[in-house]
């Protein structure tokens, strides 16, 4: 109880420690260490809410590309195809199109995936800073990972502010649109992009200021949090980083794989 009344007065209000995150990260890890270990649910509710944001107010409009999308097949087959095989199109276009697949399937899975990637994240660099020597509880780690997500909440009320104004999808997130042409749905359907393109545009997808800022972060809340040498914190987040990356491509190589054997088989 004395322990407890002694850490309360050095405890910060959240919004003074978000402030703190963006101009004062160090001294704010090192906060944080000490005495916010119950000041991590409302960044990470913050960063899973706005993260979700852009998809529900891009659902209309993926709702109507996935329609644009089908009826393009669907112009390709309408030559004896039978009304029941038209039929079967309609109900699928009608499906793709629903608010649990624009909304809630999205959504769900990216609250899901994000959860599980601070997990694995906190693990991954718990691990390498252990190696290294590094002295932290998992806990704490774990936490400080869900405070180095703040510049993506950043990035996704952007995206949302973006979606609203605009009325349009962000199409080439990051840089790949370096490497990502546009064009029209049925050219994509025709000539889908080959594996090469599509690895490259995924990496060059996540290549952006808020990553190289969500970086700094991690580098300096795993020297603060682990007790190690900033030379080593940067080793041990950019070998995670690079590590996760290329594990987080594995998807995408699958799908674009599938893509090019679907066509060379058609």
């Amino acid at each position: 109880m004395v322990a407890l009344e002694q850490d309360a007065p050095n405890r910060r209000g959240v919004l003074r420690l978000l402030f703190g995150i963006i101009g004062r990260p160090r001294a704010t890890f090192d906060h944080l260490s000490e005495h916010g270990r119950g000041q991590w649910w409302l960044p990470a509710l913050l960063t899973l809410l706005l993260i979700t944001l852009p998809v529900v107010v891009a659902a209309p409009i993926t709702a109507e590309q996935s329609r644009e999308a089908l009826s393009a097949v669907q112009e390709e087959l309408d030559e004896g195809s039978s009304a029941e095989e038209q039929a079967q199109m309609e109900r699928a276009a009608s499906i793709v199109a629903s608010p649990l697949i624009t909304v809630v399937f999205p959504a769900v899975g990216g609250v899901a995936g994000r959860v599980v990637g601070w997990l694995v994240w906190a693990g991954a660099l718990y691990l390498a800073g252990m190696a290294l020597g590094g002295r932290s509880a998992f806990g704490q780690l774990l936490r400080m990972v869900v405070w180095t997500w703040v510049p993506y909440a950043l990035r996704g009320l952007l995206q949302t502010v973006y979606i609203l104004l605009s009325g349009q999808l962000i199409l080439n997130p990051g840089l790949s649109g370096l490497v990502r042409a546009g064009g029209s749905v049925r050219q994509m359907i025709a000539t889908p992009p080959g594996l090469g393109q599509q690895l490259l545009a995924a990496i060059l997808s996540r290549l952006d200021l808020f990553l190289v800022w969500h970086l700094i972060l991690l580098v300096i809340g795993v020297a603060v949090t682990m007790r190690i040498s900033r030379r080593k914190a940067i080793l041990v987040t950019l070998a995670v980083w690079m590590l996760l990356t290329a594990l987080g491509l594995i998807p995408t190589a699958i799908g674009a794989a599938f893509t090019q054997a679907t066509v060379v088989g058609s």
